[in-house]
């Protein structure tokens, strides 16, 4: 009956795991019980021989195998490649948005300065305000600056 029990115990695994096989396992574990006398087999199918007492898992301490040691040394180590990579990256972008800056500062004052040079070349007043425009004249093929007093 030992023989018995035991595939009764997995037809029974079988209804709890896969509900949609459920009433077939059920049909199976009938027909086999049918015309047995109900003192051959246990109420839950069960033979008291195949119950393994499980032993207490300990997870206060727990060593990882060396594969899987060095799969998660090596993901780290990628992971701070691509630290170090975004950091060096910011650096080098921080330092160029630096130099263009100062290189649009010096871009700019040299222009303010060189208009203010214009300004005494063609001996505006000092005192006046002149706001300049891109003007194409008759005789030029090309637009010229000119001072407007405001």
């Amino acid at each position: 009956m030992s023989k018995l029990n035991k595939l009764l115990n997995m037809l029974n695994e079988l209804r709890e795991e896969n509900p949609d096989l459920a009433n077939k396992a059920l049909l199976a574990a009938e027909t086999l019980k049918s015309g047995l006398d109900p003192e051959d087999f246990d109420d839950d199918w069960e033979d008291e021989e195949d119950i393994e007492e499980e032993e207490e898992f300990d997870d206060s301490f727990i060593v990882v195998s060396d594969a899987d040691t060095k799969n998660f040394l090596h993901l780290r180590n990628l992971l701070d490649e691509k630290i170090t990579g975004y950091g060096s990256y910011m650096r080098d972008h921080e330092v160029k948005k630096v130099l263009l800056l100062e290189e649009i500062e010096e871009n700019r004052q040299n222009s303010e300065n060189f208009f203010e040079n214009l300004k005494e070349v063609y001996r505006l007043d000092p005192a006046s305000r002149y706001s300049v425009q891109m003007v194409q004249l008759d005789d030029s093929p090309g637009t010229n600056i000119v001072f407007v007093k405001d």
